[in-house]
């Protein structure tokens, strides 16, 4: 039988004035995903940053970092460490360009980086904010890049990214399921508009019309970091390619059940299930 590859969704927030904070909750969350055997981690959307799409954009472009910056090289020691793949947000800048890319990350076990997806769809900004997150960032392409990630016993899985409002969208299911057998989906922000169970069924559906697993990791709970509440909408969950839900952990739950959700996978069909231990 082909051995199991675990997969970890990495809950965390909210982001406050302390990042060491959530730095904190990140490396927790990534030691007890790796202490319950994951091969490969999945974090939030701009995963140690605040969100701050509706502020002006003047004040936090300091925020964004090169692919080789303090962030990236931190979770690249973290998955060396822990000898796991993390796919983790970042507000990444490059050369020439004015504005950042929201980018997904993949930082391999042997600490290697590459950027396997960036935000192609900037939503407006929300009912009476002055700014969007357009104003924040440039678009990225349309089609992201499956990456092989490997597990212990020599079995692999091609993992693929989306960043939080790309998900609304088949188009970007279809390029990212392409070439993948598990989708990670980066999330942050408030969705108002969406009601109670939208984004696990908005998931599902996606999943099971592209045959491909998805890994959702939020962030969760209220930001006050701006002097207003920010509230983030997504759940971290796990769909099988069928688009039955295989875990959950919903973002208004007490701050003592925060943990990875982890799964088992066989990589041969993408058959998920639910860990016995």
């Amino acid at each position: 039988m082909t051995p199991p590859c675990r997969v970890a969704a990495i809950p965390v927030g909210p982001a406050g004035p302390d990042p060491d904070a959530l730095w904190r909750e990140v490396e927790a969350g990534i030691s007890e995903a790796a202490a319950a055997g994951a091969g490969l981690a999945v974090l939030p959307e701009l995963t140690i940053l605040p969100f701050v799409a509706g502020e002006d954009p003047a004040r936090w472009r300091h925020l964004a970092e090169p692919a080789d910056g303090p962030t990236a090289r931190r979770m690249a020691a973290l998955a060396r460490r822990h000898r796991l793949a993390l796919v983790f947000g970042a507000s990444l800048s490059e050369p020439g360009e004015a504005l950042p890319l929201n980018a997904a990350l993949l930082a391999q076990p042997d600490g290697s980086l590459v950027r396997i997806a960036a935000k192609h769809r900037l939503p407006p900004p929300l009912p009476g904010e002055r700014f969007g997150e357009a104003d924040h960032f440039r678009s990225g392409p349309a089609e992201g890049r499956a990456v092989r990630v490997g597990f212990p016993g020599g079995v692999s899985l091609r993992v693929a990214a989306l960043v939080c409002y790309d998900r609304r969208y088949p188009e970007a299911w279809d390029a990212a399921a392409a070439g993948a057998d598990l989708v990670a989906i980066l999330v942050a922000g408030p969705a108002p508009q969406d009601p109670p169970g939208f984004f696990t069924a908005e998931l599902a559906g996606h999943a099971r019309r592209c045959r491909v697993a998805a890994v959702a990791a939020a962030r969760h709970g209220t930001e006050h970091i701006l002097g207003r509440p920010v509230r983030h909408d997504g759940d971290s969950l796990v769909v099988g390619p069928g688009g039955h839900l295989l875990a959950a952990w919903q973002p208004d739950a007490p701050a003592a059940v925060i943990s990875p959700l982890v799964i088992d996978s066989l990589p041969a069909s993408v058959r998920l299930s639910l860990p016995t231990a």
